[in-house]
């Protein structure tokens, strides 16, 4: 068995898909994707609240059809998402996933390891819970961020937050270069 130590900025593949390594938490790799996975509106419907990532048409792709074609769930731990608005809201609370997108504050912290997109990507950050909560974060080509229309199509860089002790075994992972 080859032992996988990564650590943030390294690049490693899984199933065929490059990531890049972000943060240890509790032992876990956290990761994104090296590449901008598609385009895709974060909600399907626009109306007050469509900005929710819980409740969002994008979560429930990136949790059922992507999760289900291109992971193992066995490899990855289930992400405690903070859906805090940018305003400080607390109205949307919290939300768990295998796969799910970064928070503006994560991102923030892992900002000089992320890779640069050629498209616009979709943070799960809300601009506010409360009136109108239609706009979400989103991270431009620059890497400053800003607030889109959640109807509004752009880009998906799926998150993870994979287990290490499967990661470590598992023949289709392998760490490429460092960034």
């Amino acid at each position: 068995m080859v032992e996988i130590k990564l650590k943030p900025g390294m690049k490693f593949k899984y199933k065929g898909i490059d990531f890049i390594c972000l943060d240890i938490i509790n032992g876990n790799y956290l990761a994104i994707t090296a590449k901008c996975w598609c385009i895709k509106r974060f909600n399907e419907k626009y109306e007050d609240g469509c900005n929710n990532w819980e409740k969002s048409t994008l979560r429930r792709f990136l949790n059922e059809d992507v999760l289900e074609e291109h992971f193992d769930t066995k490899h990855l731990v289930k992400q405690t998402s903070d859906l805090i608005a940018d305003n400080g809201d607390k109205a949307y609370g919290t939300c768990e996933d295998y796969v799910t997108l970064l928070d503006c504050n994560q991102y923030r912290r892992c900002r000089k390891l992320m890779p640069k997109y050629g498209d616009w990507v979709w943070t799960l950050t809300p601009h506010s819970c409360n009136g109108d909560a239609r706009h979400v974060h989103i991270i431009r080509q620059s890497g400053d961020l800003e607030r889109n229309i959640a109807f509004n199509p752009v880009g998906v860089a799926p998150a993870c937050l994979f287990n290490l002790n499967y990661l470590s075994s598992c023949w289709q992972a392998h760490i490429i270069t460092h960034k």
